[in-house]
């Protein structure tokens, strides 16, 4: 009888504990173009640092270049519509588990925006732009 009681104890933490959704909470501090970005770090677990500056990239995302030859204006659209959602702005960010950085060192992560009191809000991720651009 007392493992039971103790079980259906264990049993109802879990369910009450809440799921986290992200790795990472920090503010943006560079909008480099529509799908990557620099992060001050306020929290994070093991693979950052507080007060860090990491760059991420947005996972599933690839917008058009702004620099370089193979820049456009498509690019330069993309990056005018990141900015003001993410310049500034306190985000939660889930880091790629199988990836972790991608070739350019850039850690890859789906971006959580907040409501506007700055709390998670898993509902609104940020993410491809490019069907606005066509």
């Amino acid at each position: 009888m007392k493992y039971a009681l103790l079980l259906l104890t264990l049993f109802v933490l879990l369910c009450q504990s809440e799921a986290r959704y992200y790795e990472v909470e920090g503010s943006v501090t560079h909008v480099v173009d529509g799908d990557t970005f620099d992060l001050h770090v306020d929290h994070g677990d093991s693979r950052v640092t507080p007060d860090e500056i990491v760059r991420i990239r947005l996972d599933d995302v690839d917008a058009p270049e702004t620099r370089g030859p193979k820049a456009c204006q498509a690019g330069r659209d993309a990056t005018a519509y990141a900015r003001p959602w993410l310049l500034n702005n306190k985000v939660f960010l889930d880091l790629d588990d199988k990836t972790g950085k991608d070739q350019f060192g850039r850690w890859v992560a789906v971006v959580y925006l907040t409501d506007s009191d700055g709390s998670l809000n898993i509902s609104r991720i940020f993410g491809c732009v490019c069907h606005l651009l066509n």
